[in-house]
Parts: C-alpha cells; sequence; structure tokens
C-alpha cells in the first residue's frame, strides 16, 4: 500500500502547474505578432513618418535626419526605407541634370588671331610642346666633344619583407 502524500509535495505540485499555466498565458499575450508597448499604426503613417526625417517640408534633404535614422536602422535597413519613400512620393527624387550640349563645330580664333600651334608634336607623349618656346634656348654640346648620356643611377637592393 502507497505511503499518504507529503503536504509539501502537494504544494510543489500545484506551484509547477501555476507556473507552467502562466508561461502560456504571457506567452500568448505577446503572440499576435506586435512588439510590447509597440503603437499600432498604418504602413501610410510609417511613410509620412519616414518622409519627415528624411526631407525637410520644401522636399529638400534633411541631412540631420538622415544620419539619425542611418544610425538606427543601418544601411540596409535605410536604403530600403528611402526607397519606399521615393516610391510614394517620387517628386522628393533628386532631379537628373540637363544633358550636356556639345556643339557641333568647335570655336576657332577670330581673323587676325595668332595662329595656334599644335599642342605636342605628332607621336610625342601628351603634354610635350611641339616646339621649344622662344624664351627657352636649347644648350649644344661644345664642337668636338662626344655626346654622352646622362648616367643613371644604380637601382637599390631588393630588401626582402620583415
Amino acid at each position: 500500500m502507497p505511503a499518504p502524500p507529503n503536504m509539501l509535495d502537494t504544494v510543489a505540485d500545484d506551484l509547477s502547474v501555476w507556473i507552467d499555466q502562466m508561461a502560456d498565458q504571457v506567452a500568448s499575450a505577446f503572440a499576435p505578432g506586435r512588439a510590447p508597448f509597440s503603437a499600432p499604426i498604418t504602413e501610410e503613417q510609417k511613410l509620412e513618418y519616414y518622409r519627415a526625417q528624411l526631407f525637410n517640408p520644401d522636399g529638400s534633404p534633411n541631412p540631420a535626419g538622415r544620419q539619425a535614422q542611418l544610425q538606427r536602422l543601418g544601411t540596409q535597413g535605410f536604403t530600403r526605407v528611402y526607397k519606399a519613400v521615393l516610391k510614394q512620393w517620387p517628386d522628393l527624387a533628386v532631379p537628373t541634370p540637363p544633358e550636356l550640349e556639345v556643339p557641333q563645330q568647335w570655336p576657332h580664333p577670330g581673323p587676325g588671331g595668332p595662329p595656334s600651334a599644335p599642342l605636342s608634336a605628332p607621336g610625342a607623349p601628351p603634354g610635350l610642346p611641339a616646339v621649344r618656346p622662344p624664351a627657352a634656348p636649347v644648350a649644344a654640346a661644345p664642337p668636338g666633344l662626344p655626346v654622352r648620356p646622362m648616367p643613371v643611377p644604380p637601382r637599390p637592393p631588393i630588401l626582402p619583407p620583415r
């Protein structure tokens, strides 16, 4: 014949049942998918909030709000929010600059102007003048002396990495 149940065992069993039931009730209260203490708002209200954070009322960028949202949301979250706001209000996007117009014929100096010299000699590296300016005379070697090229210093030895 089994011994009569101890009063402390009965209290422990009742307490464990109560803890399990309360844990289930608390978990089911938060289960609808909403974070605790959050407000139920619509997508339109969210977009209005982020529009006010990212843009000033006149449509110009709001640098302080953008920096705050970038810190709060991270790069990917900020990008998602920014694209959603621009999708809702496309007039807030940065305007496309006008296309550059290239003239059909480049301007030439008027009559009586000095003739223009080519910027570089054909086949010469870019940036070298075709002719030397008259103020820079070329020093010629005295007659009878051989022309020697300038000596090239030796290369330093390659050191092994540390």
